[in-house]
């Protein structure tokens, strides 16, 4: 009896892709995602609204800050520079888990793929011991492969 060409067991493992990213982040990588995680929350909108909010109230109450605001507008200009460069790191750190993650994906799918193909020989050579006529499904199969998958979907 032969044996067979893979077992169950030998198959990779699918990666754990976030492991992985969260790997190749430097400290100071983590931090910016963790700014630009929470800046990105609703809660973080509500209370920059409601800080704005109370500051006009006070700044124009107490005199403090009052009308246009000079102190309030350049407080929030410094804050946006520094959360811009915040943002785009945090962009390219979810750029390069996105791409990590099409990359496993690729690999899992054409593992399935190739065990799909593996299966086919298999049942294919199984029908033919047992003289059952596969010229049906061998033209499928050879149609299916042979298709373009743009064109399928259309």
């Amino acid at each position: 009896m032969d044996k067979p060409v893979q077992s169950v067991g030998d198959h990779p493992l699918a990666r754990d892709v976030n492991a992985e990213h969260d790997a190749q982040l430097s400290p100071l990588e983590r931090i910016c995602k963790s700014i630009a995680d929470w800046t990105g929350a609703p809660l973080a909108l509500l209370g920059a609204v409601a800080v704005q909010f109370v500051w006009i109230v006070v700044g124009s109450l107490t005199r403090w800050d009052p009308f246009p605001f000079a102190f309030l507008l350049t407080a929030s200009n410094v804050i946006q520079l520094i959360l811009i460069f915040i943002l785009a790191v945090g962009q390219r750190q979810s750029s390069e888990h996105a791409e990590l993650r099409a990359e496993s994906d690729h690999e899992a799918i054409s593992r399935l793929l190739y065990h799909q193909e593996a299966q086919e020989q298999i049942l294919l050579g199984l029908a033919a011991k047992i003289d059952v006529d596969v010229t049906a499904v061998r033209a499928l199969i050879e149609r299916l492969a042979s298709e373009d998958p743009a064109q399928a979907t259309a």
